[in-house]
């Protein structure tokens, strides 16, 4: 599967912090925890809040914390927030010599398999959560 930065770093943004939930966290110290440009951050940071995953607060002690619980961000609605149009799987375009890529179809004869194999996936986007990412990651414990 290919993803972007922009789903990389809000769901790494998220988990950070789902694991600090106990302050404000600002856009300056997670940028140079990721030696990501702040601006970019910025961004992403405004698409989670605009999606209600987190909340913003200005000010000297302000930043950014978790608008829910974990369990009830999916890693699905994350991606769908950051970016609308990546929720195909790459199976859809091949590339061939230079830059003409050619869809998988109805007409390939190995649609059906690629098919059944993106259901399965996204389904399971839609069904995994932040707190299975914390779950999963032994600094999340």
């Amino acid at each position: 599967m290919f993803t972007s930065k922009r789903v990389v770093y809000g769901l790494r943004t998220l988990w950070d912090l789902a694991t600090k939930p106990e302050a404000f966290q600002s856009a300056h110290t997670l940028a140079e925890a990721y030696k990501a440009p702040e601006t970019f951050l910025r961004r992403v940071l405004m698409d989670l809040r605009r999606a209600g995953f987190v909340e913003a607060q200005k000010g000297r002690i302000g930043g950014y914390k978790l608008a829910r619980k974990p369990q009830d961000i999916t890693v699905g609605a994350v991606i769908r927030a950051l970016e609308p149009e990546a929720m195909e799987l790459a199976y859809g375009q091949v590339r061939g010599r230079g830059s003409r890529i050619q869809p998988v179809d109805e007409n390939c004869p190995t649609w059906p398999f690629w098919n059944r194999l993106e259901t399965k996936f996204l389904a399971e986007l839609e069904k995994a959560t932040l707190a299975d990412l914390l779950a999963l990651s032994p600094k999340g414990k």
